[in-house]
């Protein structure tokens, strides 16, 4: 499988990196926090038979810079929309797991119209939407990073990408509902999301569908690629 490697050089002078894979309709894979483009190395062979595959480490992640001593949800759909357009894709699927679920969703509010089909892999809109235990370990290694981040910059770098996990992301009810693509909000059963959250998701979005996958938690796309890529792939495919 011929795979290009290829790099955004952003107005601020950051560096995002990205993978090209396949041929066919766009799809883009947005991995999870503190993540990278290899969380999806169980999909990209498979999904690239049918789609010309982006796999994107989103700023300040992995092989991406960042220059700027922020990191938002914005500036990354900003990054993903700069993407498109040096691709010349205009309209493209997105699968988001996580974070990156999070990030299509603010890119979705902001682009609608370059949205086609959106996969929803445990994603959530408020930090309520997470269960509680999470949400307790998340304060806590934040609060270690704040104090971490005065001595090194690894620490310091790494305190802006859990900051991601504090906050709501901008995404209100109100934007859900004016989301125009066809969408599949996919979770497992033991996820670190809240089901009530998932299910909301489901809800206001107005061409969404909803899939509780059994015995999975919040990596399923890692520790079952079958069932994750027949559902994604399922739902993409379908007239």
């Amino acid at each position: 499988m011929d795979k290009q490697k290829k790099v955004l050089l952003t107005v601020d002078n950051s560096s995002i990196y990205y993978e090209v894979s396949g041929q066919g309709f766009p799809l883009f894979l947005l991995h999870g926090n503190g993540g990278s483009g290899k969380y999806f190395e169980k999909q990209v062979p498979e999904f690239s038979r049918y789609f010309t595959v982006f796999t994107v480490d989103s700023r300040g992640h992995a092989r991406s810079t960042n220059t700027r001593n922020s990191l938002t949800f914005d500036e990354m759909a900003e990054d993903l929309y700069q993407i498109m357009k040096q691709e010349q894709v205009t309209q493209a699927n997105i699968v988001g797991f996580s974070d990156g679920a999070n990030l299509a969703m603010v890119f979705t509010k902001k682009y609608p119209e370059m949205v086609h089909r959106l996969v929803l892999n445990a994603g959530n809109t408020v930090i309520q939407g997470v269960r509680f235990p999470i949400r307790i370990f998340t304060a806590i290694e934040y609060v270690l990073l704040q104090f971490l981040a005065k001595f090194s910059k690894k620490a310091k770098k790494q305190l802006l990408t859990v900051r991601l996990m504090t906050h709501d992301i901008g995404v209100s009810n109100v934007d859900l509902q004016q989301f125009t693509a066809k969408t599949l909000v996919i979770v497992g059963k033991y996820d670190i999301i809240k089901r009530s959250h998932s299910i909301y998701l489901a809800k206001e979005i107005p061409h969404a569908s909803f899939v509780l996958v059994p015995k999975q938690g919040h990596s399923f796309a890692k520790k079952d690629p079958q069932t994750f890529n027949r559902e994604i792939l399922t739902f993409l495919q379908e007239k």
